[in-house]
């Protein structure tokens, strides 16, 4: 799928973009390689209520969303991943060209390579490229935002590189500090926003990629001018143990990693999917953990309004790059649809929103009960 002939390229590799490049390729490998999952899904503690005679015929279940101003198929998004690497422009192209031919949701890895260094730009463009009419979620970071010598124009260049429909802040506070010269300082954080917010109409998001949000940042955030939240709780992917596994940190100072103590922080993506529904009726993205189409099923039912998924559709992609095509990718995308129908035929259910936010449609137990009830 991906031709021969940009795989034989050379891109230009400016002085300053080769750190860059080399963190992005470190990030996609990884987590491929090495078991950086948390080691608690938190979605097991979740139980849907069966419904032993369905009323409806399997096939008429509808499963479409309004995603913003765009109707997609399935309340299914391919999640923040890569950006910023010939491989990563290789990797967005399958999963672009896979999330058009399903109609549904596709997220770019952080933006600042491609503002920083236009040679990078590619690997984030493909994705409108191959993928017109899907919704695109664009993606910058807190500390960008947060710099004291912010523009404002740069965030527009992120909307423009991918035509993006959706914006994404993505907060990483977690991982910044167990990075070497991650960005630790956010103080000008509220007032840099609130120029975005005068100036763009675009909806953004603020993402979370790892550790979760607490009702209280939740509600803080709605109020200054948030337009929906992608909680990226704990459960899935840890970015402290990618850090600890790259090993890039000056710790001689220490006798301890950080990266590896902190690797188990964070707020649980469901107790998340919860906080944030408690403080806001804007839009939910669930992510974090989710690994089928029934945890898809669990986070609508809690509150979300839509299931995201990262580290499965890197396998997938990373499945596809071998074999240039997507079929490995497409194939996972339905049978998330296929596993989130079934979810609600088995709950006697026609469409998603008879499952939003239903408490009498599931019981929590164990490990999250007590997170809800401490």
């Amino acid at each position: 799928m991906t031709s021969s002939k940009y795989r034989e390229e050379k891109m230009p590799k400016p002085k300053d973009s080769k750190e860059i490049m080399d963190r992005k390729i470190e990030h996609l490998k990884i987590p491929l390689e090495y078991d950086v999952q948390h080691s608690k899904n938190y979605f097991n503690d979740i139980k849907l209520i069966h419904h032993p005679i369905p009323e409806i015929d399997f096939e008429d279940i509808d499963l479409s969303v309004k995603f913003f101003n765009k109707k997609i198929s399935a309340p299914i998004c391919i999640s923040a991943i890569t950006g910023g690497h010939p491989i990563s422009k290789e990797i967005n192209e399958i999963l672009a060209r896979a999330a058009e031919e399903e109609n549904i949701i596709m997220s770019v890895g952080s933006q600042r390579a491609g503002i920083e260094d236009p040679a990078l730009l590619d690997s984030f463009k493909i994705t409108r490229e191959v993928a017109p009419n899907i919704p695109i979620i664009g993606n910058i970071g807190i500390g960008q935002v947060s710099d004291a010598t912010f523009n404002v124009a740069n965030f527009n260049k992120c909307i423009e590189m991918i035509n993006a429909d959706v914006m994404a802040i993505h907060l990483n506070a977690l991982h910044e500090l167990v990075q070497d010269k991650g960005d630790i300082s956010y103080k000008l954080f509220r007032k840099n926003f609130q120029k975005l917010r005068e100036i763009y109409k675009i909806p953004i998001i603020a993402k979370e990629v790892g550790t979760g949000f607490n009702q209280d940042l939740a509600m803080n955030l709605d109020k200054l001018g948030f337009d929906g939240f992608d909680v990226g709780g704990t459960g899935g992917t840890s970015f402290a143990a990618i850090e600890s596994k790259r090993n890039n940190f000056d710790n001689q100072k220490y006798t301890r990693d950080p990266a590896e103590v902190f690797r188990e922080w964070g707020i649980p993506t469901p107790v998340s999917v919860i906080y944030v529904r408690n403080a806001t009726q804007k839009l939910i993205i669930a992510t974090g953990g989710l690994k089928t189409g029934v945890d898809i099923a669990k986070s609508i039912a809690l509150g979300a309004d839509i299931g995201g998924f990262a580290f499965k559709f890197l396998k997938s992609a990373w499945k596809d790059r071998k074999s240039t095509s997507v079929s490995n990718t497409v194939k996972e995308i339905r049978t998330l649809k296929n596993e989130l129908r079934s979810c609600l035929w088995l709950m006697n259910l026609d469409k998603i929103e008879n499952l939003k936010g239903k408490k009498n449609k599931y019981i929590i137990l164990g490990k999250l009960y007590q997170w809800l009830n401490q």
